[in-house]
C-alpha cells in the first residue's frame, strides 16, 4: 500500500470516530437537558411541601400555584426536546414523572387547599395536608425509579461515557 492509501484509510478512520463522538455529544447534551428539566420539579417539591405544611392557606396557594406553572412548563420543555435518533424512553419517563405531579396537584392538592375556609389549617386540615404530602413523597420515589433506569439505559446505550470528562 503506498501513502495515499494509509493517508486515506486514517482519514477515514478519523471522521468515522469524530462521527460517532459527535453522537454521543449530542446524546449527553440532550441527557443533560431532560434530567434539569425533571431535577428541578423535584427540587421544588421540598420547598412546596414547606408551603404546605406552614398551614398557612395563601402561602399553600401560592406555592401551589408556583409550582404548578413550574411543573406545566416543565412538561412542554420534555414534549419539545421530542425523542432522540428514535429513542423515546428518556422522554416518556420524564414525562410519566412530570404528569405524575401534575395530576398530584391538581386533583389532590388545589381541591384541597381552595376548600380551606380559614387562613390557617384546623387540625384535621393539617393532618390532610400532611398526608397529601407524605402520600407525594412516597409515590414520587416509584416515578423515580423509573426515571432513573430510563436515564442510566440511555446513557449506557449511546455512550455518554466516552465523552465524559
Amino acid at each position: 500500500m503506498d501513502k495515499r492509501h494509509v493517508l486515506f484509510l486514517a482519514l477515514i478512520t478519523m471522521l468515522v470516530l469524530s462521527g460517532c463522538h459527535f453522537k454521543a455529544k449530542k446524546a449527553k447534551q440532550y441527557h443533560d437537558d431532560m434530567l434539569h428539566t425533571v431535577q428541578a420539579v423535584i427540587d421544588s417539591s421540598l420547598d412546596y411541601g414547606d408551603a404546605v405544611q406552614s398551614y398557612e392557606k395563601s402561602r399553600a396557594l401560592q406555592a401551589q400555584e408556583k409550582y404548578s406553572s413550574q411543573v406545566n412548563n416543565a412538561i412542554a420543555k420534555a414534549e419539545l426536546l421530542k425523542d432522540f435518533d428514535g429513542d423515546t424512553s428518556l422522554q416518556h419517563y420524564s414525562l410519566e414523572m412530570l404528569s405524575f405531579y401534575k395530576t398530584t396537584l391538581d386533583k389532590n392538592f388545589k381541591p384541597f387547599l381552595t376548600g380551606i375556609a380559614a387562613e390557617s389549617f384546623s387540625d384535621q386540615e393539617r393532618q390532610t395536608a400532611d398526608s397529601l404530602y407524605q402520600n407525594l413523597t412516597m409515590t414520587e420515589n416509584k416515578y423515580w425509579a423509573r426515571f432513573d433506569w430510563a436515564e442510566k439505559k440511555f446513557y449506557k446505550e449511546h455512550e455518554i461515557g466516552s465523552v465524559e470528562k
